[in-house]
């Protein structure tokens, strides 16, 4: 039987819930957000003027920050883009809740892994940041599907819960698909807490539907901060069914 051990964590504004929609097909933007969400990181080049940035080609009077998906690409374009430049190395936390926020504030574009040419995917900071919680999901499941196995942190009472950033009064059971996600999280008030490795199956069958009878929420590959995947148990299932119907 599962306990009922919750242990909240940072409050921070509600975001809204994740609504997956059909996307365009752009292979440029696709290759990008495939990578970042199995490196979990994103890099930009830091100048004396702040992260390199142009002029918008999609809105006259606007700019776009520049982001590459890869750091060597980075430091390609760093010395032609800005003066003394340093390669800026952001985690999707930091994306989520800093970077995104920031761009927006000042209507800049996010550019993706400018090469140099005159053409570039310019994103809307608020569509990068669904696009990105949408390949991170989607990495989540292909990977919990090959390793067949979800990890996440329990204590003598059952498993930890988080305060939910999308559910009034909600709580939210972190997850992740690479143990060392889990282990990372093993500090504060969780040192003492284990990690527990849960077969797919159980984990659908059993964890899914615990979390269900009681209304909490599932956070896949959850990362702290604001922007944090947050989806119904129902939702997460359809998805891993989805993967099984295609695979």
């Amino acid at each position: 039987m599962v306990g009922e051990l919750c242990l909240i964590a940072i409050l921070s504004p509600a975001s809204p819930m994740l609504v997956p929609r059909p996307v365009q097909k752009n292979a440029a933007r696709d290759r990008f957000f495939s990578a970042v969400s199995r490196s979990r990181r994103v890099y930009g080049v830091q100048g004396e003027q702040g992260l390199a940035r142009l002029e918008s080609r999609r809105m006259r009077g606007r700019d776009v920050c520049l982001f590459w998906s890869d750091e060597a690409t980075a430091m390609r374009w760093a010395q032609p883009l800005a003066s003394r430049p340093r390669i800026k190395d952001f985690s999707l936390t930091e994306m989520l809740a800093s970077v995104l926020p920031g761009l927006a504030q000042h209507r800049r574009f996010v550019g993706l892994d400018w090469l140099g040419e005159e053409g570039i995917v310019e994103l809307d900071p608020t569509d990068f940041a669904e696009r990105l919680r949408i390949a991170s999901l989607d990495a989540f499941v292909h990977c919990v599907e090959r390793t067949g196995a979800v990890f996440t942190i329990e204590g003598p009472y059952g498993p930890a819960l988080l305060r939910s950033q999308t559910k009034h009064d909600g709580l939210v059971l972190p997850c992740w698909a690479n143990p060392g996600e889990a282990y990372s999280r093993l500090e504060g008030p969780w040192r003492d807490m284990l990690v527990i490795k849960t077969p797919l199956s159980d984990f659908i069958g059993e964890r899914l539907a615990w979390l269900s009878r009681h209304g909490h929420l599932v956070g896949p590959d959850y990362q702290d901060g604001p922007g944090a995947l947050e989806m119904q148990p129902a939702d997460i299932r359809a998805c891993f069914r989805r993967a099984a119907s295609t695979g």
